[in-house]
């Protein structure tokens, strides 16, 4: 009995996106041929469903935008100038904007407001209390 074939997702992105597919798209896809959707989908923070959503350019309730930010950074090492803290990777800097208000310290606090007075970097609108 012959082992079946492993799926090359870097072909099925490529299928789905189109030659050229986005650079984020190719990094993803060889990310899941290394390890797997579902190592890769724990590493970004997304479930394996929705890795397989995007590889395949079907995701379409959820925001594209943030998935590819977040991949830039938790995978390409894509950095942002943070006001209050300097490099960050941008994954860092979703996480750090999706945070809720916590006195826990000072630089808590400092980051939370940062994120909603108009930091370049945040996704947020100014004055945005979620």
């Amino acid at each position: 009995m012959n082992a079946p074939l492993k799926k090359d997702n870097v072909v099925t992105a490529v299928a789905a996106w189109g030659d050229p597919a986005p650079d984020w798209i190719i990094v993803l896809a060889e990310a899941c041929n290394m390890e797997s959707q579902a190592a890769v989908a724990k590493r970004i923070g997304y479930s394996s469903s929705t890795v397989s959503q995007v590889l395949s350019n079907k995701y379409q309730l959820g925001d594209i935008a943030k998935f590819e930010q977040t991949v830039r950074g938790a995978l390409m090492a894509e950095t942002v100038d943070c006001p209050i803290i300097g490099d960050m990777t941008r994954d860092v800097c979703l996480n750090w904007q999706a945070r809720p208000f916590s006195t826990t310290n000072s630089n808590a606090v400092r980051m939370y407001q940062a994120c909603r007075q108009g930091c370049p970097h945040s996704r947020l609108k100014a004055g945005d209390q979620s």
